[in-house]
């Protein structure tokens, strides 16, 4: 039995706006349909394409007369030249998705004007596990500093918006955490073990807090309590017990901060 495909062509195309359409993938279709047809019968100018296909021809003119491909078909073809569209569990790409997902939620950002993400570096600067996933993932990206006492942020830049629709997507939110009812990525429900733990591993490579001489951790997160129960039975789930939910943190035991490797 294959594995699942965690990001389809038609999940991508809907996180655009297309105004002629009711459904963003249906511009896609369409553009497609006019493609192969143009193919065929390339003395055939916008016009005659129109009539044959049966569409408006405002629509259509700069998909047959010029570069005019709507910006989801860009989006998935960009997707799928990084390897991001139709992966899986054990796809390569998804490692670097996975990680991603994770620093959104916990360090990071989707803007929802445009998609574009940034991702806190967290006390290891540019040795964060973040920009690992950066590369890993392919994409170009750039380190901003001097931002008033906050965290210097690693920006993805070619592409960088492409990427913030694919983690979207995945389950990462889009607009400011602190105004949204949270919940985990649904892919993690049926997940493997190692997709779960690098998850929980980067999740708390940017959230953990220490205490001086112990190796109790704990995380403190002004979030939903559904969303907090989420992601403290995903932790001990991973740590093989011993973590528990406060009112507003979690705390992770020193036998499950051993068990997880994040003491340091």
């Amino acid at each position: 039995m294959s594995e699942p495909s965690l990001v389809s062509e038609r999940a991508l195309a809907r996180t655009y706006n297309t105004p002629a359409y009711a459904d963003p993938f249906d511009a896609v279709e369409d553009y497609r349909r006019v493609a192969k047809y143009a193919s065929k019968h390339p003395n055939k100018g916008s016009s005659a394409v129109a009539s044959a296909l049966e569409l408006p021809r405002s629509r259509i003119r700069l998909w047959v007369d010029g570069d005019g491909r709507p910006d989801a078909v860009r989006a998935i073809d960009a997707a799928r030249e990084y390897g991001w569209l139709e992966c899986t569990y054990g796809s390569p790409e998804f490692t670097a998705l996975n990680t991603l997902v994770s620093n959104v939620f916990s360090g990071g950002s989707i803007a929802e004007r445009d998609y574009r993400p940034s991702f806190a570096l967290n006390h290891r600067g540019e040795d964060s596990h973040v920009i690992d996933a950066l590369e890993l993932a392919g994409v170009d990206y750039q380190v901003v500093g001097d931002r008033d006492g906050r965290a210097d942020e690693a920006r993805p830049t070619e592409h960088g918006t492409v990427l913030g629709r694919v983690l979207s997507v995945l389950g990462a939110p889009v607009g400011p955490k602190a105004d949204q009812h949270l919940t985990l990525p649904p892919y993690l429900d049926d997940a493997p073990t190692d997709v779960r733990e690098q998850f929980v591993y980067s999740y708390l490579e940017n959230r953990t807090i220490e205490h001086e001489g112990k190796d109790t951790l704990h995380i403190q997160e002004v979030r939903n309590r559904s969303y907090l129960e989420e992601l403290s039975r995903l932790i001990e789930s991973v740590a093989g017990g011993g973590v528990t939910l406060g009112e507003r943190h979690i705390v992770i035991s020193a036998d499950a901060a051993r068990a997880l490797g994040t003491v340091r």
